[in-house]
């Protein structure tokens, strides 16, 4: 064999190795688990589970998800859960689903109109309107500062960064979870949920798709950003809670590749005796019932990247099908919501 062909051939097989372990880092396994522990002594439990799964799209790839117990359900293109509907006989139970996530990066580029951010299938038209508590274009404050922010723009584009910059500059990050579009505004601020909330009604009070993107981060911790859609862009990804941590740093048009999406939107699941309607679902929802005894069932989310992260967050639960849940403003809740609940006539403050 000719030695310069031979030694071609040796650098063909080493920068395709090469390739492939650049692929492989680029690549993480990752775990959701909810543990759950039973007290007292209940018996003829039924526990229902509700996770949610991610699914490949604009801002990543996902591949090999599997799960020790329950069946995957597609909600949409975009959306997928995890339901575990079945009995609980013993002290503890594990509901696990893994899968490999491998992160595509995007920066907008004004330049290059032809590229877009899509994913096929998924209709931008379906993340427009209200949607529940969270979204409402009818709010007279979105309505306003919407309007002074549009009147200063010179096109789309211009009015997303206005929105932006504004609501990064002008909300305080205050802890406390979830909350309303009206507590967000009454308060003044909240986590980056929040923070997304607000971007995403002014977009939508102008007719522009925007949803919510809902998930962890790599490297541990949860973490929601928002995204709106451009006809000639696709989806463009932003993030007004970073800005607001830091002022001199720009978050318009950037995924980085940090957060693993989970859901995108808010999530409406309706099987199994259970129904929720428009919540951001971003770890787990859980119901259950009895037939004798007395006790209770707690569960604890954990989510690691390579059994490295172990990161906690509180959950939702309703102990029996029956309740009837109220906000404190009447409107009837399928599920409770953080603040003050009224189940079954009496108040119940969920953190």
């Amino acid at each position: 064999m000719n030695k310069n062909y031979r030694n071609q051939i040796l650098c063909f097989i080493f920068c395709l190795f090469n390739s492939l372990s650049v692929i492989a880092q680029g690549e993480i396994a990752f775990t959701n688990k909810v543990v759950f522990s039973k007290t007292g002594n209940m018996e003829g439990v039924r526990l229902i589970v509700l996770m949610p799964a991610p699914v490949t799209n604009e801002y990543q790839e996902i591949r090999s998800l599997s799960s020790n117990y329950g069946t995957f359900i597609e909600l949409s293109k975009a959306n997928k859960v995890l339901l575990y509907d079945s009995s609980f006989e013993d002290q503890s139970l594990e509901v696990v689903e893994s899968f490999v996530f491998r992160a595509k990066p995007f920066r907008l580029d004004l330049d290059h109109k032809g590229n877009k951010n899509i994913v096929a299938g998924v209709d931008p038209n379906q993340y427009l309107g209200s949607d529940g508590i969270l979204i409402d274009v009818g709010n007279s404050a979105i309505r306003s500062l919407g309007d002074q922010l549009w009147q200063a723009s010179s096109n789309i584009i211009d009015y997303a960064k206005r929105c932006y910059e504004y609501v990064a500059a002008h909300y305080r990050y205050i802890n406390g979870g979830w909350r309303t579009l009206s507590e967000i505004i009454q308060v003044g601020g909240g986590e980056c949920g929040d923070f997304t909330t607000l971007f995403v009604n002014l977009m939508r009070y102008k007719g522009i798709p925007a949803r919510h993107n809902i998930g962890v981060l790599k490297d541990g911790g949860f973490h929601v950003w928002p995204d709106f859609y451009h006809e000639d862009f696709g989806w463009i990804p932003v993030d007004p809670t970073f800005k607001n941590s830091n002022p001199d740093e720009d978050y318009f048009g950037r995924y980085d590749g940090d957060l693993i999406i989970l859901s995108q939107g808010l999530t409406s699941f309706s099987a199994s005796d259970v129904e929720v309607q428009d919540i951001p679902l971003q770890t787990f929802l859980y119901w259950y019932w009895y037939q004798s005894g007395v006790g209770s069932i707690n569960g604890v989310h954990m989510a690691s990247m390579n059994s490295q992260v172990d990161a906690l967050s509180p959950v939702k639960v309703i102990q029996q099908g029956t309740n009837i849940i109220y906000r404190l403003n009447g409107i009837r809740q399928t599920i409770p919501h953080v603040g003050i609940n009224i189940i079954n006539g009496k108040k119940v403050f969920m953190k």
